[in-house]
C-alpha cells in the first residue's frame, strides 16, 4: 500500500475510533447523578463503596451499558493504525524520542480497551445492589469491591501511560522536533482535556453527564479532526 493512502486510512481510523469512543463513553458512563438520591449508597454503604462510582450507572440500562462497553473495546483496534498516525509527524523518526513517545502511546492504546470495558461490571454490580434484597448485599458489595479494583488497575494504568506518552509529544511539539506548531500542543488530548473538564460544572443535564463521561475522547475527536484538516496536506509534502 502506498505511502499516502496508509496516511489516508490512518486518518479514517483516528477519526471513527475517537467517534465510536466518545459514543462509548456517554453510553457507559454519561451520567451526572446526585448521589444523595440514592442514600443505599451514600448513607448505609458509604463506608463500602466509591459512592461516586456506585451510583454512576445506576440510571442505564443493561444493554445501554453493554453497547457503550462493547463500541469502544471492539473499536480498540484501530487505535493502532490511530498512534502510528501520530508518529508520522515526528521530523525524524528514527531519533529516541520520537521512538519512546510512539511506543508509549501504543502501550496506552493496547491497555485502553480493557479498562473501557470494566465499566460495565461495575455498572451491573451496583445496580444489582440497588435492586435486591439486603440480605443479598453482603455478597454483591464483596463482587463490587472486586470489580472496582479490576477498573482501577485497568483503566489507572491505561490512563496513565497515555499521560505519559501524550505529555511527550507535547514537549517535542513545544521544541519543534514536530510538523506541528507549537499551538498544537494545546489541542494534544492531554492538554485539550483539562481545557474541557470545566464544561462539565456549568453544562445542564444531561450534557454534563455526556461530557463528563467522554472527555477524552472528545479531546481525540478534536485532535484528529484538526490534524485532518490542517495538516494532512503537511504531512505529505514532507515526503517530497
Amino acid at each position: 500500500m502506498k505511502y499516502s493512502n496508509k496516511i489516508k486510512w490512518s486518518f479514517a481510523a483516528g477519526i471513527v475510533v475517537s467517534l465510536c469512543w466518545l459514543i462509548g463513553d456517554i453510553f457507559v458512563a454519561g451520567f451526572d447523578p446526585n448521589p444523595a438520591d440514592y442514600p443505599i449508597f451514600s448513607k448505609n454503604y458509604a463506608d463500602q463503596v466509591d459512592v461516586t462510582f456506585a451510583t454512576l450507572m445506576l440510571e442505564g440500562s443493561t444493554s445501554r451499558l453493554m453497547f457503550g462497553a462493547l463500541i469502544g473495546a471492539l473499536t480498540g483496534p484501530l487505535l493502532l493504525p490511530a498512534t502510528w498516525l501520530v508518529f508520522q509527524f515526528f521530523k525524524d523518526r528514527t531519533k529516541g524520542y520520537a521512538i519512546f513517545t510512539y511506543y508509549v502511546l501504543l502501550v496506552g492504546a493496547v491497555l485502553s480497551p480493557l479498562g473501557h470495558a470494566g465499566f460495565f461490571y461495575v455498572g451491573e454490580i451496583y445496580k444489582a445492589v440497588y435492586h435486591t434484597d439486603a440480605a443479598a448485599h453482603p455478597y454483591l458489595l464483596e463482587t463490587g469491591r472486586g470489580f472496582m479494583k479490576m477498573l482501577n488497575i485497568a483503566w489507572g494504568a491505561a490512563i496513565g501511560v497515555l499521560a505519559i506518552g501524550w505529555i511527550a509529544f507535547v514537549v517535542c511539539i513545544l521544541l519543534n522536533k514536530t510538523l506541528l506548531p507549537r499551538w498544537m500542543a494545546i489541542l494534544t488530548p492531554f492538554v485539550l482535556t483539562l481545557f474541557i473538564i470545566p464544561l462539565k460544572q456549568i453544562l445542564p443535564l444531561p450534557y454534563s453527564g455526556w461530557v463528563g463521561g467522554a472527555i477524552f475522547n472528545i479531546a481525540y475527536l478534536i485532535f484528529f479532526s484538526t490534524l485532518l484538516l490542517l495538516f494532512r496536506k503537511k504531512l505529505l509534502e514532507s515526503l517530497n
